[in-house]
C-alpha cells in the first residue's frame, strides 16, 4: 500500500475518533506534539524510525515519555502503528489528519511565497482576501523566495495563483520571443 494511502487510512480512523469524542483540536496539539518531539531529538527519531529495533522497545520509550501528555486514545494510537510497524508513516498520517480536521473546521492553509516580508497587516488582508474567494478560513504559511523578484504565489491545496514578478517577466520574454520569431 503506497504511504499516502496508509496514511490517509490511519488519518480518517483516527479522525473518526476525534469526532465521535469531540477532540479535534485537542487531538491535533497531541500529535504534533508528538511529531515535534520525535523531529526535535535525533536519538529518539533513530529508536522510532529504525526498523530494527523492537518494537516494545519503541513502545515502551513512548509511553514513558508521553505519559502524561497524551489522551490514553492517542497514545494507544501510536503504540498501535508501532504495533503494525507503521510507525515510519507517522508524519505523513499527522498531515492527514490536520488536512481532515481543517476540512471539518472550514479551514484552508495557504502557503504564501513573497520575495520580502510583508508586514502584519498585509498578511492580515491578504488571509481576508483568500477567505472571501475560497470560502473557507485561511491560515497563512509565509516564505520568502528572492527569486521572485516581488509579487506574491499562493499556493492553496492544489490551485497555485501566481502573481510574481519573476512569472510576468518570463511570460512577458516568452511574448517578445514569439513575436520576434513571427516578424522574421
Amino acid at each position: 500500500m503506497l504511504t499516502s494511502q496508509l496514511a490517509l487510512k490511519y488519518a480518517q480512523a483516527i479522525y473518526e475518533i476525534a469526532t465521535e469524542k469531540a477532540m479535534l483540536d485537542k487531538v491535533e496539539q497531541e500529535l504534533k506534539l508528538v511529531e515535534d518531539t520525535i523531529a526535535g531529538h535525533e536519538e529518539l527519531a533513530t529508536l522510532i524510525y529504525h526498523p530494527l529495533v523492537p518494537a516494545e522497545a519503541k513502545k515502551e520509550t513512548i509511553s514513558q515519555i508521553f505519559a502524561e501528555e497524551l489522551d490514553v486514545f492517542v497514545r494507544n494510537f501510536i503504540l498501535l502503528l508501532i504495533d503494525k510497524r507503521r510507525e515510519p508513516a507517522l508524519p505523513a498520517i499527522i498531515r492527514e489528519y490536520i488536512r481532515l480536521a481543517n476540512e471539518a473546521r472550514n479551514i484552508a492553509e495557504a502557503e504564501i511565497f513573497t520575495a520580502k516580508e510583508l508586514s502584519q497587516e498585509q498578511l492580515t488582508a491578504l488571509a481576508a482576501k483568500l477567505s472571501e474567494v475560497t470560502g473557507k478560513n485561511i491560515v497563512l504559511k509565509a516564505t520568502i523566495d528572492q527569486e521572485l523578484l516581488g509579487g506574491v504565489v499562493v499556493k492553496i491545496g492544489d490551485k497555485l495563483i501566481d502573481g510574481s514578478v519573476a512569472r510576468q517577466l518570463k511570460a512577458l520574454k516568452a511574448a517578445l520571443l514569439n513575436n520576434q520569431a513571427t516578424a522574421v
